[in-house]
């Protein structure tokens, strides 16, 4: 993976941004030494996030989508390619994510059962679900 292939997308940070939104990133996703996610993502240094490093060590979707899956604090992510040949990437439960890589992670101690029940499934008008991220 490319470190400039990545880049967040408005749609998925708590900022205002026109449109619907999706599910929202913890804080931390986006978080460098120089500071936070301010509003654009195309002047973000993405590649010094931890959002980045999630985007890099991701999985492919071994059911062969051009998805890629990574996990952190027990919160599943997922990237996907957008229009313009970058990726972006956001929170996503645990009952979307292909069992085959829940099983390998769980293995590995990635994530626990309790956080595989905690952040299962939530509707999708709960677009702030994952920001319970940020007070760990």
């Amino acid at each position: 993976m490319s470190s400039s292939l990545y880049r967040g997308s408005p749609k998925h940070k708590n900022r205002p941004v026109l449109g619907r939104k999706g599910t929202l990133c913890p804080e931390w996703t986006h978080e460098m030494d120089a500071g936070g996610y301010a509003s654009d993502p195309f002047g973000h240094a993405w590649e010094k996030t931890v959002a980045h490093t999630m985007f890099e060590e991701s999985e492919p979707d071994p059911n062969g989508s051009a998805k890629r899956y990574a996990t952190m604090k027990g919160i599943a992510f997922v990237a996907q390619p957008t229009a313009d040949g970058t990726w972006h990437g956001y929170p996503e439960p645990w009952n979307r994510v292909p069992a085959d890589l829940v099983a390998k992670w769980q293995d590995a101690g990635k994530v626990t059962t309790q956080q595989l029940k905690r952040y299962k499934d939530f509707p999708t008008d709960h677009v702030t679900w994952a920001l319970d991220g940020d007070d760990e």
